[in-house]
């Protein structure tokens, strides 16, 4: 082979090598064409609804309002999925394309772009979950009396699901994160931050909008099992301890202690958990022994707001791991919360 012809076929080797190369680095493989594809998310998470708990209609109205602003006033960095948790108002395709229908309707009435709508529509997910009364409470529940028997039971099994069931179902189980919101809930303004960047770049486990007492009327023996469970276990009690944790009076009695007070609570119409702090063996010890009592739930009528915050107290370090969000502006019930001054993060 001449001097030229050696010279050219090196040439050629050397350029291909070097087009492989580049190829590789931008993440093209020849054999198998695809675009360059941005590194993962460093975390998972969803937004969460809970729709409807019984079979039934169940008016969408409100949820139709609040989810094009949660769209349009956050600025989020992915687009993660919005789980709409019901059942059985969502089970054909019909109601579902109905639903999708209104919704672009509503996010236009409410002037989001075009972009902005589709990105909603694309983000809906409906998911079915089922509410059984648990072994021992009858289906004519109200036949007992209980505390309260407001939406039976309906809102019963709402607060036990909020307590302790999401944390084991399929659906959420897996997740980094999520964020519930009730249909009644409005992010009523822009906000500088998205909420899941800002508790991933801050390590936090878990984000509240309000804290607020709930009655001692609907929270009979709560005060009573979190000292028990507390004295059962020493890194639970001492947790507690550093926490900060207020028992009422005569704690050490064992008759009537905290009867009538009420208990310390979030708000968990917004309540943004970091999955995984939910789900260690500790955690996940005490939401059994929380659950083996049904009646604490539909008797009693214990809320999934009191719970949360005696989760928290007993098994993170609040002055960590916890934040309150009023960057976020926010409103519940058409009742807006408190705001602070919103610094963004930082890319």
């Amino acid at each position: 082979m001449s001097f030229s012809k050696r010279y050219t076929a090196i040439s050629i080797v050397a350029a291909a090598a070097l087009v492989l190369y580049l190829a590789q680095w931008a993440g093209y493989n020849s054999l198998a064409p695809q675009r360059y594809l941005a590194p993962a998310p460093p975390y998972t998470a969803a937004i969460i609804y809970l729709v409807s708990v019984l079979p039934g209609p169940r008016s969408p109205d409100e949820l139709l309002n609040s989810l094009p602003l949660m769209q349009a006033n956050i600025p989020w960095r992915h687009q993660w999925p919005v789980l709409l948790l019901h059942a059985g108002a969502y089970d054909t395709p019909e109601s579902q394309r109905d639903f999708l229908t209104r919704l672009r309707e509503s996010a236009e009435s409410q002037n989001l772009t075009l972009d902005a709508t589709a990105k909603l529509l694309d983000r809906i997910e409906f998911v079915p979950t089922h509410h059984e009364l648990p072994d021992g409470i009858p289906a004519d529940g109200v036949a007992d009396h209980p505390v309260w028997d407001g939406e039976w039971p309906a809102y019963h099994h709402m607060c036990a699901f909020f307590s302790y069931k999401i944390f084991e179902h399929p659906r959420i189980k897996d997740l980094t994160y999520y964020l519930r919101l009730d249909d009644d809930s409005t992010v009523r303004a822009p906000a500088c931050l998205d909420p899941f960047e800002y508790v991933h770049a801050h390590n936090l486990s878990y984000a509240y909008r309000r804290q607020s007492p709930d009655m001692g009327w609907v929270t009979d023996g709560m005060w009573p099992f979190v000292s028990n469970y507390a004295k059962r276990h020493p890194a639970v009690e001492s947790r507690l301890r550093s926490n900060s944790w207020e028992w009422p009076a005569q704690r050490h009695w064992p008759n009537h202690f905290g009867e009538g007070q009420n208990f310390p609570s979030y708000e968990t119409n917004f309540d943004l958990v970091k999955v995984p702090r939910f789900r260690t063996p500790e955690m996940t010890a005490f939401l059994e022994e929380l659950a083996s009592e049904p009646r604490r739930f539909y008797w009693h009528r214990w809320g999934d707001a009191p719970v949360r915050l005696a989760e928290v107290f007993m098994f993170l370090d609040v002055e960590k791991e916890v934040h309150q969000m009023c960057e976020v502006p926010y409103a519940h019930k058409g009742n807006p919360f408190d705001d602070c001054e919103c610094v963004p993060l930082l890319d």
